[in-house]
């Protein structure tokens, strides 16, 4: 009898938990039920379409001002076409940065990268080496350099801010080392200018490589199988890995694939200067970082995304440009590209109350 009895004990648990269960479920449906329809505060609608657009609403508004302010020199077609050239380079390294931040990792080395790579193919060309050699070579190099801190990341275990803070000193070094500290620019092909300058519909080819770029990372990270399990990595990464998605190897992906288009950030550069210096990548950092931010506020919940890294990127040039124009001192670029970043850094905090998604592991 005393087996029949815990039985049945057994039975009339489970039954209870599961109507406990039913219960609890019926609770959640009911309140998200309520929550759909409980009306939303008009002033919390506003707020959170004027923070979505305000990338749009800033790069319209310095339009504006400045063809207003100079019209002979910014309102035109020659000028707009050179913001487009000069945001190329940065909208790389943006999308760069874009890739290792949706896998929630910091990679901050992207503008040392860049600067290997630009020494390296200037170094390449004054060796002899043909163009497609070069470049092959640079971008080899950026990609043995993100596998370097994939491996220091999720073999070691490293915080990735750290790492790649570190790496930055590193490669500064690495730079100065291929160039002996000077400015490369003999041997380097004027055809090779002309693979980003030569102009189709008037504006500079490196353009279209740019947008070509932008569109199959787009396309990669939001609508394939792989951008959501990157994606998942970076928003939560430990419920990603319990329903079986390899965070290891995405995080691996990412780091690599993002320091091979900041390698291609340096082979650009030099083509577009014909010359490469240790420094050349440093001045690209904070304006990606601040572009990639920006660029997240677009998105309807914080995600970071190309096309908003895209239209940042442009809207940061669209100013400083203007600005130059106006005659503003030296120093007011690097105030404008900080003030920037902690802009949307506030903004993104008054919005979602953190980190924009993509960033959740390090909230």
């Amino acid at each position: 009898m005393s087996d029949v009895a815990e039985a049945d004990a057994a039975d009339a648990a489970e039954a209870e938990a599961e109507a406990a269960e039913a219960d609890a479920a019926s609770a959640v449906h009911v309140a998200r039920r309520e929550e759909r329809r409980s009306p939303v505060p008009f002033a919390a609608i506003a707020f959170d379409l004027l923070t979505r657009l305000s990338p749009l609403v800033l790069l319209v508004s310095f339009l504006i001002v400045f063809s207003i302010l100079k019209p002979a020199q910014f309102a035109t077609w020659d000028n707009f076409s050179a913001i487009l050239y000069a945001s190329s380079v940065s909208a790389i390294i943006g999308l760069a940065m874009t890739v290792s931040f949706t896998a929630g990792e910091v990679d901050i080395s992207v503008g040392a990268v860049m600067g290997v790579a630009a020494m390296f193919t200037a170094w390449a060309f004054g060796h002899g080496w043909p163009t497609v050699a070069a470049v092959a070579g640079a971008l080899a190099v950026g990609a043995a350099i993100g596998l370097v801190n994939a491996v220091l990341i999720v073999v070691a275990r490293l915080n990735s801010f750290i790492t790649t803070l570190g790496m930055i000193t590193a490669l500064g070094g690495v730079a100065y080392l291929i160039g002996d500290g000077k400015t490369l620019y003999e041997g380097i092909p004027a055809s090779f200018n002309h693979l980003v300058s030569k102009r189709i519909l008037n504006l500079p080819l490196v353009i279209f490589y740019t947008l070509a770029l932008a569109v199959v990372l787009g396309y990669l990270i939001s609508r394939t199988p792989f951008g959501r399990r990157l994606r998942a990595t970076g928003t939560g990464r430990e419920a990603a890995a319990l329903i079986g998605v390899r965070t290891s190897r995405y995080i691996t992906i990412s780091l690599v694939l993002g320091a091979t288009l900041a390698a291609l950030a340096g082979v650009a550069q030099t083509a577009e200067l014909q010359s490469a210096n240790p420094s050349i990548g440093t001045d690209f950092l904070l304006n990606g970082v601040a572009a990639v931010f920006l660029g997240a506020l677009v998105s309807r919940r914080g995600q970071l995304n190309v096309w908003g890294t895209l239209l940042a990127v442009v809207m940061l040039r669209v100013g400083l440009t203007g600005l130059t124009m106006v005659g503003a001192p030296a120093w007011v670029p690097n105030v404008f590209n900080g003030s920037a970043l902690l802009a949307a850094l506030l903004i993104s905090r008054a919005g979602s109350g953190g980190v924009p998604a993509g960033l959740g592991n390090l909230k």
